[in-house]
């Protein structure tokens, strides 16, 4: 009977231990469930990153290949500009009579008209610029850009300077423009001494568009050594 008894508490107690198990495993079971979930969580979580990173890196891409590209048709069209003022120093060179003046007249007009589409499209370039700075300059792209910010930063500003002097220098075409608008009106009214006062007056005009093409020259010269 004994030996019955102490049966009977040894089947309760491992009836009791199995219990506990049981209980145990339920709840590990629950806990690897939800680690489970977590981690199918985070997997998701980890390709949505992935994706943003890789269409940042590709937007950032882009916009520095936006910015070269901005940068040469700049160059270009300051090459243009400096074309179009040796033609505008020839066309001085070779204009002694009133003929030739108005000849000259009609052309610095055309060139007028030249110039003006120059600017406007540079005004363009510098707005497209500016744009491009503030999307760089964005929380988000500094975030996931693959390049120096500080560089990008500096490029950009580098950038704007040169737009802003590029427009001082068609402002100062389009005065020596006048000016010789002033020096055909004077040699009109004034015939027989028009050819002293028109010879000074176009070599004085020749001399400052001379530095002033020179001054473009230089200038685009450094901005082409530093975009390289």
């Amino acid at each position: 009977m004994e030996k019955l008894l102490k049966r009977e508490k040894e089947v309760s107690t491992l009836t009791s231990q199995v219990e506990a198990l049981k209980s145990q495993i339920g709840a590990l079971e629950g806990k690897v469930r939800s680690g489970e979930k977590r981690a199918e969580a985070l997997a998701k979580e980890k390709t949505r990153m992935e994706a943003e990173l890789e269409s940042m890196t590709k937007k950032s891409h882009d916009a520095s290949g936006q910015l070269v590209s901005i940068s040469q048709e700049l160059l270009k069209k300051e090459r243009s500009l400096n074309e179009l003022r040796v033609l505008l120093l020839e066309s001085h060179r070779h204009s002694r009579d009133m003929d030739k003046d108005l000849s000259r007249e009609v052309h610095k007009a055309e060139w007028k008209v030249k110039e003006q589409k120059l600017q406007d499209d540079i005004k363009t370039l510098r707005e497209k610029l500016l744009l491009l700075g503030r999307e760089r300059s964005s929380p988000d792209h500094r975030r996931y850009s693959m390049l120096d910010p500080s560089a990008l930063d500096s490029e950009v500003t580098r950038l704007r300077q040169r737009l802003l002097s590029t427009e001082e220098a068609l402002r100062n075409a389009l005065e020596h423009n006048q000016q010789v608008d002033q020096l055909v009106q004077a040699m009109r009214k004034n015939p027989e001494k028009s050819p002293v006062h028109g010879a000074n007056s176009a070599n004085g005009i020749h001399h400052q568009e001379s530095h002033s093409a020179q001054d473009v020259g230089i200038l685009s010269f450094c901005f082409f050594q530093s975009l390289i």
